[in-house]
């Protein structure tokens, strides 16, 4: 009877304690997986756009430049496929911070610090800029969120040129100083110019720059302040293009192929007609403010797994010639690193920097 009594006892409190334990009693705590690297970062992206919310109140997508530049038109497009996807539980709205090269809108996400409200879409003025103007930051201090596509540059001019290919305007730009218009100056569109000149020895180009590849684009259409070539991204110029009649043409493209599909199918490269250049793109990405956690990090790299992997983004790159990628995490941050490299030896070069 006592033993029956006595094991009762025992199996009470073994009972006991397992039920405090599972109520928070116990002070272990649970080993952390580890981190996801690959193919299984791609997949904690994804799986991250679904998990608990991480923000509570609408979102500034913050541009650098004016409305129908490339950047504008990427995060108003990445905006509607958010929106059509569902990908993430608040309302985004694309905020215009144009001026100094970019510096106004770098300066104002950077002074967001720790906050996933804010979000910034990047062209490679995100590098030059910082480093020629000697801003107080660097595009490393950003956080890293994600790479979409590899935006190419074409050679456009006036429909009614006679530059009809890279050879005859090599030939143009040795026999004359031409006029040629861009994003900014000391920008991704100055870089490739002046690197037009050292390749081709073409006479100095006279360089008008402008606040956004819309009006780089305008502005070749129009022949203002006589600009007469420009090297707009394919979605800046493609309006212009397909009007009717079209008011200006691209020559060729600074790629290693030929678009195989789209409005520019079969487009030459510049390097088979005598221009060697198909290694310089914009980077079209996008980061936060310095500070984000790696939780709040991996919420938007999920949001925006979720925009290029739409069917609208992958139409969207077939039309406008661009190499989608996706880029996130540990890959992106190095990328980021990589650039600022780049753009800090072609600032040195070009005498922009001491």
């Amino acid at each position: 009877m006592e033993h029956r009594r006595a094991a009762r006892l025992f199996v009470a409190l073994v009972t006991m304690v397992l039920v405090a334990t599972a109520c928070g009693g116990a002070t272990t705590q649970p080993t952390a997986a580890p981190a996801a690297t690959g193919a299984g970062a791609t997949a904690a992206a994804t799986a991250a756009a679904t998990a608990a919310p991480v923000l509570n109140r609408p979102v500034e997508f913050v541009i650098s430049t004016n409305p129908g530049g490339g950047s504008d038109i990427y995060a108003r497009i990445w905006i509607g496929i958010m929106e059509k996807e569902k990908a993430l539980n608040t309302s985004v709205l694309p905020i215009n911070k144009d001026g100094g090269a970019g510096a106004v809108a770098f300066t104002y996400v950077f002074e967001k610090k720790n906050d996933p409200h804010y979000i910034m879409v990047t062209l490679n003025s995100f590098w030059t800029t910082i480093i020629t103007q000697k801003l107080p930051y660097k595009s490393t201090d950003f956080t890293p969120i994600a790479m979409l596509a590899e935006d190419p540059f074409f050679l456009w001019v006036p429909q009614d040129s006679a530059i009809k290919t890279a050879q005859d305007f090599i030939k143009a730009a040795t026999d004359k100083a031409l006029t040629v218009s861009g994003t900014g100056s000391k920008q991704e569109d100055e870089v490739l110019f002046r690197r037009i000149e050292e390749l081709a020895k073409t006479k100095k180009f006279n360089y008008v720059p402008q606040t956004g590849g819309g009006a780089v684009a305008l502005a070749l259409a129009g022949k203002q302040a006589g600009v007469e070539v420009t090297v707009n991204n394919p979605s800046e110029g493609l309006s212009l293009y397909q009007a009717s009649p079209p008011k200006i043409r691209p020559v060729c493209g600074f790629t290693a192929a030929s678009p195989k599909e789209g409005p520019f199918k079969d487009l030459p490269t510049c390097k088979s007609q005598g221009l060697a250049i198909d290694d310089y793109y914009i980077a079209r990405s996008v980061v936060g403010p310095p500070g984000l956690t790696q939780a709040q990090q991996d919420y938007w790299a999920g949001v925006f797994k979720k925009v290029s992997d739409s069917k609208d983004w992958k139409d969207y790159t077939t039309q406008t010639a661009q190499t989608s990628v996706f880029r996130t995490g540990a890959e992106f941050k190095k990328f980021i690193e990589d650039f600022e490299k780049l753009h800090r030896d072609i600032a040195t070069k070009n005498g922009w920097i001491n």
